[in-house]
């Protein structure tokens, strides 16, 4: 078996750094295209608290963070210079848009960390963990942070 495009979606938690240091591997292995996948939570709740302006500004600083974040993964994993990966910020509830992104790139295996960043971990990611595996048509590979 080989995966051409593999998918790992983070939040910048150790689960998730886990994770992408297994995408690393896998795609240096089989000399994949690898995709880095952000997703900021749909925070369109806060429009009602916020004028339009600050909503924006909200917005954009956001953006910003994460992608100064994912810029700085060659940092922590220099070993990314020496394959082919892109990565991307989309915006909604985790699960929807990891699939969407599966389907858009026609992903060969998507591999995410057990838990996420979220204080509620069980809740949250692992509930968008058991999603993804659930609805990806493409494989799945669940990594686990060794306690």
């Amino acid at each position: 078996m080989s995966f051409k495009t593999i998918l790992v979606p983070i939040d910048f938690s150790d689960d998730s750094l886990n994770a992408l240091k297994h995408g690393i591997e896998i795609a240096k292995k089989f000399n994949s295209k690898l995709f880095i996948l952000h997703v900021n939570h749909d925070e369109s709740l806060l429009y009602h608290y916020l004028t339009d302006e600050e909503f924006e500004e909200l917005k954009e600083r956001i953006i910003k963070d994460v992608q100064n974040q994912l810029e700085k993964l060659e940092d922590k994993f220099p070993e990314l210079k020496d394959i082919d990966y892109h990565y991307r910020i989309r915006r909604g509830v985790p699960y929807v848009e990891i699939v969407e992104e599966t389907e858009k790139e026609h992903v060969d295996l998507v591999i995410v960390g057990s838990h996420g960043k979220t204080s509620a971990k069980k809740f949250f990611y692992g509930g968008t963990t058991s999603k993804v595996a659930r609805r990806a048509k493409c494989n799945v590979m669940i990594t686990r942070l060794n306690d």
